[in-house]
């Protein structure tokens, strides 16, 4: 019997029941002791789960997150918030207000005695899960969101270089390393809250130095790496090139310079896209006899596609073993450059569902793992990234530049909208009190 290209693409289908499973167990029970040493990162595991429960919400005739769980979740982080800009990762780390600031004589100002407890990741998370949590339109998500100080932080945790650190010291140095993820958040930072707003650019990073700092990053092979001369890596090609894609968004004037950053901040556009395509390659396990068990991953079983392969997953450096998550880093990637239909999808999609899909729901990295939150989440994002504008059925439409759905997609550009409109309206009441005096 033939089968069609398109009978390929949506078989198997996605047992979205299975997952909604998985993850209303890790909404309402406590999670695995393993997860017990990320206790620092409780808000981007929230993020996981609640945005899961968000992308798979149409496979469900009841809402997945109750109006009241959400309402308390809001509440959650919102508490997470410093004082002084940006939200801590965890509750454990939100000292008491007494222990937060102290006064700094030479300035003459309340500073920050904790200043490493809030951290540039937590920040993009929060925002990304208020937008998700938001009732209506969205048009409150952030309106508890103490913009001007959280931008001023974020601000402040750029270096010369262009770079992004991950939190300040105590001396106000800027800490961490200076890779991609920490650019794509603190652009997903900037759009969500209107950094490029303000007239006279106070509140705004320098984005040129940032463009820089991601255009010095593209290897010799075509990929982008962590920083300059380090090695290439997926992960980081599409924290690159979604940095890029957002610092657009917020151009005031689109039209007249289209993906101005996606041309700027990466030097060689197709030698990027044969580096991601070519992370796609064929696997064969020959250890399964058909009784349905999942071996260890095994190096040997893996070899260059030259056609169309039954099983196709995707890497994230050359010579590496297919990992769930790189489904959803290349195709990312590649959608936002404009080249999604580069990506095999059939293939890519039996990999994930017939390889790393588990019993109870959920991804693991590899074939034969268990699930975990993180790969559970990038098996569904790369399902709906791959489906495009015709759905993943049992999904919702997906945004690659946010990560999110679209829903909730449009839900952070509403409250982002409102957000900037109050702050006009402050900045005119300001203006006025001005000129009466």
């Amino acid at each position: 019997m033939t089968t069609t290209a398109e009978e390929v693409v949506v078989d198997p289908p996605l047992d979205a029941a299975r997952h909604i499973r998985y993850w209303q167990r890790c909404f309402r029970s406590l999670l695995p002791h393993h997860y017990t040493s990320n206790d620092s990162i409780r808000l981007t595991l929230g993020f996981f789960i609640l945005s899961a429960l968000d992308l798979l919400s149409p496979s469900s005739p009841t809402p997945l997150v109750a109006p009241d769980d959400r309402t308390r979740l809001r509440d959650w982080v919102l508490r997470l918030q410093h004082p002084h800009g940006g939200f801590c990762g965890s509750p454990h780390h939100v000292l008491p207000p007494d222990f937060t600031s102290r006064f700094d004589h030479d300035t003459k100002a309340c500073v920050a005695r904790d200043p490493a407890n809030a951290n540039i990741a937590a920040t993009g998370f929060a925002l990304l899960t208020l937008g998700i949590l938001a009732e209506g339109d969205g048009s409150d998500a952030f309106s508890r969101v103490d913009r001007v100080r959280t931008l001023t932080w974020l601000k402040r945790l750029q270096r010369e270089d262009g770079s992004f650190g991950e939190v300040l010291a105590d001396d106000g140095r800027v800490s961490g390393g200076r890779d991609m993820r920490y650019c794509y958040i603190a652009a997903i930072i900037r759009w969500a809250l209107g950094g490029s707003a303000e007239g006279d650019g106070s509140l705004d990073f320098d984005v040129d130095a940032l463009v820089g700092h991601i255009r010095r990053a593209q290897t010799f092979d075509g990929g982008m790496s962590e920083s300059s001369m380090h090695e290439s890596h997926s992960g980081y090609a599409y924290c690159a090139v979604a940095a890029l894609a957002l610092l657009d968004s917020a151009n005031p004037d689109p039209s007249a310079a289209p993906q101005r950053y996606i041309h700027a901040g990466i030097p060689s556009i197709p030698s990027l896209v044969h580096f991601l395509v070519s992370r796609q390659f064929a696997y064969s396990d020959p250890h399964d006899d058909g009784d349905g068990g999942d071996p260890p991953p095994d190096l040997s079983s893996l070899s260059l596609s030259d056609g169309v392969p039954h099983l196709a997953g995707f890497n994230g450096r050359l010579n590496k073993l297919p990992d769930t998550c790189y489904t959803w880093w290349n195709s990312g990637a590649l959608f936002l450059l404009g080249e999604d239909g580069l990506v095999n999808r059939g293939p890519a999609r039996r990999f994930i569902l017939e390889k790393t899909q588990h019993l109870i729901g959920g991804f693991a990295k590899h074939p034969g793992g268990p699930p975990d939150v993180y790969h559970a989440y990038m098996g569904l994002a790369a399902l709906a990234t791959m489906a495009g504008a015709q759905g993943e059925p049992g999904l919702r439409n997906f945004d690659p530049g946010l990560c999110v759905s679209a829903d909730a997609s449009k839900r952070i550009a509403k409250a982002r909208e409102c957000l900037l409109r109050s702050a006009g309206d402050v900045q005119s009441d300001s203006d006025s009190d001005s000129d009466e005096e």
